[in-house]
């Protein structure tokens, strides 16, 4: 049996999982500091979503990456007077131990982008040869926009719209939208081996050669951050059309909203983060959790510590009413109704878009009234085994 998702690219739900195979890609973090507690949205629901998967009975390939060369990793070792390599370890050790935190597994693979250097050199070749790239003679590639007449689909923007996300080396683009592939040497900065010099791989390759590599058949699914569509996303897409026109990249992109407080999206760059450690300490794991997955993936979700204690006593009380009916030996004819609708009406939102607000509200409604019942009649409250 498939499932719906609805795809950033066309806007229509697209039916994935057919053959009872998924294949999902998810964007990681670049590794320079600890996850806030917006980063922590999108491992926690995929996973969520995985274990639904997998508990149906669906063959799922979770592929989730960790960008461990990118200019902020080089700037942060350079402030602290460290190896790279050094910032790259500390903040995967923090990513994970911030995941345990929040009761989130690893992915089934966890590519790091350095591991797969030649894999993207190999993509960049085929993209100069179809004449989607050029290398301008200065160490450096570059992606060239113009010849990609779809440049814009995904991010809904036409070029003329778009704004430059890349200042560097503009003497030697074609046009200002045009981006790295390929980026040349620096002094003190890592460096590879390539038909073009010693240089380093743009962000942007870098998942495209990875979800050709571990996902072959294309992913089914592509989650990642609403701010990742343009231009991560559009960029990734654009890549691996050119390189390989006749072959699916992507069946869905899923994007997710984006964490907002009152002064606007939280963001390391505009120092209002709440770090997931401290998050966890303030609220406990569950009210996060209960947080993320009762607001559809793919809307913003407000954070105020006043939101976040509504759900720590919204997860508590169910919690409660659990432990009461965790000794239950039988099951009423209320119970089996009352757990049977809330399967089914599980199935249903999660095939529908992956719609987790609707599975919570199910239990709260299936909690309410078995509740209800126990008011009445207080003997009632062993036979609810079928909700375990």
């Amino acid at each position: 049996m498939s499932l719906l998702v609805r795809d950033s690219l066309s806007g229509r739900e697209v039916e994935v999982g057919e053959t009872g195979r998924v294949g999902l890609y998810v964007c990681g973090p670049t590794v320079y500091n600890h996850i806030h507690i917006g980063n922590a949205r999108a491992p926690l629901f995929w996973d969520v979503v995985v274990r639904y998967l997998r508990s149906r009975g669906y063959d799922v390939t979770f592929v989730q990456n960790i960008t461990d060369i990118e200019d902020k990793i080089i700037n942060k070792a350079n402030e602290e007077g460290v190896p790279w390599e050094e910032i790259v370890r500390r903040y995967t050790d923090s990513f994970h131990e911030r995941l345990e935190m929040l009761g989130v597994n690893l992915p089934d693979v966890e590519p790091y982008a350095t591991e797969h250097i030649l894999e993207m050199i190999s993509l960049i070749r085929e993209l100069i040869e179809k004449g989607h790239a050029y290398a301008p003679g200065n160490g450096d590639v570059y992606y060239d926009v113009a010849s990609y007449p779809s440049y814009g689909a995904l991010s809904k923007q036409r070029p003329e719209e778009m704004r430059e996300t890349e200042k560097g080396a503009t003497g030697h683009k074609k046009s200002s939208l045009d981006f790295a592939l390929w980026k040349a040497s620096k002094p003190g900065e890592p460096s590879w081996e390539s038909p073009w010099g010693a240089g380093r791989p743009g962000w942007h390759i870098e998942c495209s050669a990875m979800v050709e590599k571990h996902l072959p058949e294309g992913a089914d699914i592509h989650g990642g951050g609403d701010d990742l569509r343009f231009p991560h996303h559009e960029n990734e897409l654009a890549q691996s059309a050119g390189a390989h026109p006749q072959h699916t990249f992507v069946r869905a992109w899923a994007h997710h909203g984006m964490v907002t407080l009152a002064s606007g999206k939280m963001a390391k760059s505009l120092g209002n983060i709440l770090d997931v450690e401290r998050a966890v300490g303030l609220h406990g794991r569950n009210a996060l959790r209960m947080w993320i997955l009762q607001s559809h993936y793919s809307q913003p979700i407000d954070y105020s510590e006043e939101i976040l204690e509504e759900k720590k006593r919204a997860f508590e009380k169910l919690l409660r009413l659990y432990r009461r009916l965790s000794d239950s030996d039988r099951s009423s004819e209320l119970s089996e109704n009352l757990a049977a609708d809330l399967r089914e009406r599980f199935d249903k939102a999660m095939r529908d878009d992956l719609n987790t607000p609707e599975v919570i509200a199910a239990l709260f409604e299936a909690a309410s009234r078995a509740g209800q019942e126990i008011y009445a009649r207080p003997e009632a409250v062993h036979e609810f085994a079928a909700f375990r």
